[in-house]
């Protein structure tokens, strides 16, 4: 049964928003962004850890803006998000770059902007330590530890193509000794949206393990992959309890080293995924015999996880009457293709033409995944701010818009351009 409780925002408001920015549109709330780095923060009380925002969550500079003044360096996976992160004002050293396959030209360009280069394979840090002699890097390690919430996203299992191998990481310390490299840094990511949470103080135990080859070592970032629960019957990530059994580790190590010494963690979806709805609008009832669908304003192009990884969001049907007769339906996207599906036997009030759905828990991995395929408008994004104002961070495009953008992008000019009608 649907769980109007379940919005973290009131629908009046949500109804307010997409009767002035129209819909789709991504909502986000500041106020619950905010909350959650300090909860984040405020978990090590006693021990020197830092948090880094994983960019490719959710990677609005508004949103960059909101985490960094919660004090949040930035986790990066390619240069453009090292352009962003440093265009946005961060400080080099705030921003960790973990190369996955990068060219030579990425690699001089990080370099030369002094951001903290993660390396993740041997080839690679031959490559890094013959150009950077005398220079510190970091290495990640694949540390054979398997989950996440789909096959998709399982960084850490034995087969994975990210890191270098634990019975590499002697051959990479001495690559770095002949260049007098340093490597001050190591580093594993297991999974995004981790099922089993003592699957992540068990790589921390392998990090911690590893070190020891490390003689230069300075930080160890243990990743992230806290993840949300999606559905509401779905258990919370216990922090303290993670916290708790983490720093008792932590407080055995840093007895044992006599320098100062950093740990961090990658959250990314935790922070931004549950603050975070798409807006869309019934277009279409439609009867199929077996299945009555709901067709909406989006699609796949714009919340790409359930066609990608089966995910479940929550769907809530803000405009209907909770007191209608329950139906089951499939919320269908506006997409040619058969996948198009947002959401299967959705149990809703009684749902018509023009009612608004909320697309619950689409802050992380939602914008930055979305596409113009089938040469649609990206969504409009509408951030709440702590004051309470309703405030635009990105304009929906118009149809001419987003097809005169592309026309000029491929270097084609519009028939009416041509035969100078405008």
């Amino acid at each position: 049964m649907q769980s109007i409780h379940s919005l973290p925002v009131d629908p009046d408001r949500l109804h307010a928003i997409a009767g002035k920015w129209g819909t789709p549109t991504y909502v986000y709330m500041e106020d619950m962004i905010r909350e959650r780095c300090l909860l984040l923060k405020n978990l090590f009380p006693n021990f020197p850890v830092s948090w880094l925002y994983a960019v490719k969550a959710n990677d609005n500079p508004h949103i960059l803006k909101i985490i960094a003044n919660e004090g949040f360096g930035f986790d990066t996976v390619s240069y453009e998000e090292v352009l962003l992160c440093l265009k946005l004002g961060t400080n080099p050293g705030d921003i960790f770059y973990t190369e996955n396959n990068m060219t030579d030209v990425e690699m001089h360009c990080a370099a030369k902007q002094g951001v903290v280069l993660n390396i993740g394979s041997i080839g690679r840090l031959k490559s890094f330590c013959e150009a950077y002699p005398k220079s510190e890097c970091s290495i990640r390690i694949k540390p054979d530890i398997s989950d996440g919430h789909h096959a998709k996203v399982d960084t850490g299992n034995q087969d994975s193509k990210f890191g270098i191998r634990l019975d590499l990481v002697s051959e990479a310390v001495g690559i770095a000794s002949e260049s007098q490299v340093q490597i001050s840094g190591i580093h594993a990511h297991i999974g995004s949206g981790i099922r089993e949470p003592e699957n992540l103080l068990t790589e921390i135990e392998v990090l911690l393990e590893a070190s020891e080859k490390l003689r230069d070592l300075k930080f160890i970032n243990f990743g992230g992959g806290m993840p949300i629960p999606y559905r509401n019957d779905e258990r919370s990530f216990d922090l303290n309890r993670f916290a708790k059994m983490a720093s008792e580790r932590f407080r055995s190590f840093l007895d044992n080293i006599n320098r100062p010494f950093s740990f961090y963690f990658e959250p990314g979806r935790w922070v931004v995924g549950p603050a975070g709805i798409l807006l869309t609008q019934v277009n279409t009832v439609k009867d199929q015999g077996r299945k009555l669908f709901l067709g909406t304003d989006t699609g796949f192009n714009h919340l790409l996880r359930p066609a990608l990884y089966d995910s479940y969001h929550e769907i809530v049907n803000i405009s209907a009457d909770p007191e209608n007769r329950m139906q089951s339906y499939h919320v269908a996207g506006n997409i040619c293709e058969s996948g198009d599906i947002l959401g299967f036997d959705r149990t809703l009030p009684e749902s018509k033409s023009g009612d608004y759905l909320a697309i619950l828990d689409a802050g992380a991995y939602g914008m930055t995944m979305a596409s113009h395929y089938n040469r649609r408008a990206l969504p409009a994004e509408v951030l709440i701010t702590k004051e309470g104002y309703h405030k635009t961070i990105r304009k929906r495009k118009t149809p001419d818009e987003t097809v005169d953008g592309f026309l000029s992008d491929t270097g084609m000019i519009r028939m009416d351009e041509k035969d100078g009608a405008v």
